[in-house]
């Protein structure tokens, strides 16, 4: 039996005969099939820019709105209501518990990202003294990462989360580069990874930063869009 970690309900992991026939350990699911539910995978048409679900394959309105500023962003879940309940619960009531939850889907999305050098969106001082931790390396495991993106000191704003869309959009720059990281991107392909795309303008401050850097490429993977 296994112990879901968002609803600690027990539950009895389902086994396929797949499974049976690779005579490996059997997967070990974080989540209850209830919760599991909870998440809505974004499939089929989505936007090809930021990665939102929608009827068509084209440019979405909000990536039109931002003209020849590109971003390619890849997204696993739709930020519904059970995944707003999830990162409450997670990234702003700070149950480190529930990193856990998307370990597994992360890290089967990363294997199908092509990238030299894997960066994680940095949280500032603030949130590391009241939180303890950072939401999105969190949810890696064993993969190799590095922060070469640092928040600046004396950026002293309320969280995106809080803000109006037209607030987010016009944030200032708040990443910096780790001069003494900042030469591992120089020719490579960059890949940064947030928690949610909601403007893009956070990835977007930190993709030119990144390019800044010498980056060669630069793509995005974000949990929810």
């Amino acid at each position: 039996m296994m112990r879901c970690v968002w609803c600690t309900r027990t539950f009895e992991p389902p086994v396929t005969l797949q499974d049976l026939l690779r005579w490996r350990p059997l997967p070990m699911p974080a989540l209850c099939p209830s919760c599991q539910e909870r998440f809505i995978p974004i499939t089929g048409a989505h936007c090809p820019a930021c990665g939102r679900q929608q009827a068509t394959t084209i440019r979405c309105h909000d990536c039109e709105r931002w003209g020849a500023e590109i971003l390619t962003n890849h997204a696993l879940f739709q930020y519904d209501a059970g995944m707003k309940a999830y990162m409450q619960q997670y990234k702003f009531q700070g149950d480190y518990a529930l990193r856990k939850a998307l370990q597994a889907p992360l890290y089967q999305a990363l294997a199908q990202q092509r990238y030299d050098v894997l960066v994680p969106i940095p949280v500032d001082q603030h949130t590391w003294l009241t939180r303890g931790f950072n939401q999105v390396t969190g949810w890696l495991r064993d993969q190799p990462f590095q922060q070469v993106l640092r928040v600046k000191a004396d950026h002293k704003s309320q969280p995106q989360s809080a803000k109006t869309r037209a607030e987010r959009l016009v944030t200032p720059q708040p990443f910096m580069l780790d001069t003494a990281a900042a030469k591992i991107i120089v020719n490579q392909r960059v890949l940064l990874l947030d928690d949610v795309y909601t403007t893009g303008r956070t990835l977007r401050h930190a993709a030119s930063q990144i390019y800044l850097g010498g980056a060669k490429a630069f793509t995005s993977l974000t949990l929810a869009r």
